[in-house]
């Protein structure tokens, strides 16, 4: 993800996790250590999942286990008008669009 965006993009990108603030600091910092930089985008939190839940990501695999509210990976595109144009929600989280597929999806902003 931190190699989709180009400089001309007038994107903005944002991952929303149930994480309170200080725990998505952390995550961003261990990113950034990998040696390819920072994340080009915040991590917003949604500790009490309401938008999670507004959008049905809610995992249920997750009951009982400490951790309710866990969502289902999911991205979304939207345009101006915040009309959902792409959305690819995937149980499995090791399964993600690629940065080919996103890149024709954000192409057709343009």
């Amino acid at each position: 993800m931190r190699t989709l965006l180009t400089a001309k993009d007038k994107i903005q990108v944002y991952a929303i996790s149930v994480d309170n603030a200080e725990k998505n600091k952390g995550v961003s910092e261990k990113i950034a250590k990998d040696g390819k930089g920072l994340l080009p985008f915040p991590i917003l939190s949604d500790v009490g999942h309401q938008t999670i839940d507004q959008f049905g990501l809610f995992d249920p695999a997750y009951i009982g286990t400490g951790s309710e509210g866990i969502p289902h990976p999911a991205i979304y595109i939207l345009d101006k008008k915040r009309k959902v144009l792409f959305a690819k929600i995937e149980p499995d989280y090791k399964k993600r669009p690629t940065n080919t597929e996103l890149r024709i999806e954000l192409d057709k902003l343009k």
